[in-house]
């Protein structure tokens, strides 16, 4: 019987050992945490699952927040400037923003409950990796620390950026009225970042989340650069003045008598390299480690494709493991250059699409957000195709891809702009 060794108990590493399990492959992960200790820890992301996500997850059967009545259900653009660029569009089917402290600890019960092995392994060095493949016939790193993740060599082919192109805050409030209906505001400050404000469900229930993603040395980047734990009263501060020159539709919903972080754990500043790596690395002896989600390709946050891309590389990598068991193929080095190619086709063009909204953004990118401004049909089809980055970076890669996307709008309408006749975006 093949056996599977997972390091990481992150949201790839996760719903792969769920996947594995339901196919009644016997796998091993190897977290640094509990449950309890993931609960209780300090808030790690602020992570969106997109439609595709939430369906995997009703596949295994871990879709323990179902509600209706709470979700993502739009995404408001607006562009600061003179005039300010605005646009409403809605996602189908409805993404959730939810807290990886209620999420991960969640998933790491069922998979224990599912009859998956769990070891607390503390920080696990490539010599750990090596270790675990002589018991076990594939090894997948499913963590993103440096230290791991540098086992697999970096493709600076896929990787353009060498240092962070923007610097994070992110924190929980209270004190921010919800909007009449709940989403996803998306403010662009052009030549600083941007600002986004979400409801996430946390174990307390729903909170506001705010994520500043700075440009180095703009007027965001004091969220950054502020102490979070010194004084939250500090925090705060900063943050009222940012959100009133810079995001005045979330500034007028705020009591300013109630407006707090919900506590000093729940604040997070970060600095991320976008980083796509080769997928496999030789342990010796004919064994092998294959990387998925952060370990992969890491993400910026700005456009909430890490954990989707997490979900779906653990996914296509689960169902290519399940094919080989069954047919009694080995997990070898052909196994594993099939995968690397499998995984950057599938991962990609969220990296592609992320890394170019990175930097200013070109006239066909203004030129969709304008049409957008002023067509439900192009915002509609802007913010569902978050869920589609592949159909998403033919859009935006270039004028060719834009103005296709647009001109389908202005014959026949077909959902999500899916008639446009672009050729696909290479690897």
């Amino acid at each position: 019987m093949s056996s599977i060794g997972i390091v990481g108990a992150g949201i790839a590493g996760l719903q792969l050992g769920l996947f594995l399990r339901r196919h009644g492959i016997s796998c091993t992960l190897y977290t640094d945490r509990s449950s309890d200790e993931i609960r209780s820890s300090r808030l790690p992301s602020t992570a969106a699952l997109l439609g595709s996500t939430r369906r995997r997850d009703r596949e295994l059967g871990t879709n323990h927040w179902d509600d209706d009545a709470f979700g993502c259900f739009y995404v408001d653009v607006r562009v600061k400037g003179l005039p300010e660029l605005s646009s409403r569009g809605r996602i189908d089917p409805p993404a959730l923003f939810i807290d990886m402290r209620l999420y991960l600890p969640r998933l790491l019960e069922d998979f224990e409950a599912r009859g998956g092995r769990v070891v607390r392994a503390g920080a696990l060095a490539r010599s750990d990796v090596e270790r675990l493949g002589q018991k076990h016939d594939l090894v997948v790193v499913a963590s993103g620390r440096s230290d791991l993740s540098t086992m697999f060599p970096r493709d600076f082919d896929r990787s353009p950026w060498l240092e962070p192109q923007r610097r994070l805050f992110a924190g929980l409030f209270r004190g921010i009225d919800f909007p009449e209906e709940l989403g996803l505001l998306f403010q662009i400050v052009p030549g600083h970042g941007e600002i986004f404000e979400s409801q996430l469900l946390t174990a307390e229930g729903p909170v506001t989340c705010l994520l500043f993603e700075a440009i180095p040395g703009g007027v965001l980047d004091a969220a950054t650069r502020v102490p979070c734990d010194d004084d939250p009263h500090v925090v705060e501060s900063l943050v009222l003045d940012l959100l009133e020159a810079n995001a005045p539709s979330v500034h007028d919903r705020v009591d300013r008598q109630i407006f707090h972080l919900t506590s000093p754990g729940d604040c997070m500043q970060a600095a991320i390299v976008p980083t796509a790596r080769r997928a496999y690395v030789d342990l010796g002896e004919g064994r092998y480690a294959i990387a998925v989600g952060d370990a992969f390709a890491t993400h910026d946050p700005v456009l909430w494709q890490g954990a989707n891309a997490a979900s779906r590389g653990a996914w296509a990598l689960g169902e290519a493991i399940v094919q080989a068991v069954t047919l009694g193929r080995p997990l070898d080095r052909r196994f594993c250059e099939g995968m690397d190619e499998r995984l950057w086709s599938l991962v990609g063009p969220s990296m592609h699409w992320t890394n170019a909204f990175l930097s200013p953004p070109p006239p066909h990118t203004m030129a969709i957000f304008s049409a957008a401004s002023r067509d439900q049909s192009i915002a509609d089809a802007f913010a569902s195709n978050f869920d589609d980055p592949a159909l998403q970076w033919r859009i935006f890669r270039g004028p060719e891809g834009a103005s296709a996307f647009l001109e389908g709008f202005r014959g026949p309408r077909t959902r999500r702009g899916l008639g446009m006749t672009v050729a696909p975006a290479s690897a």
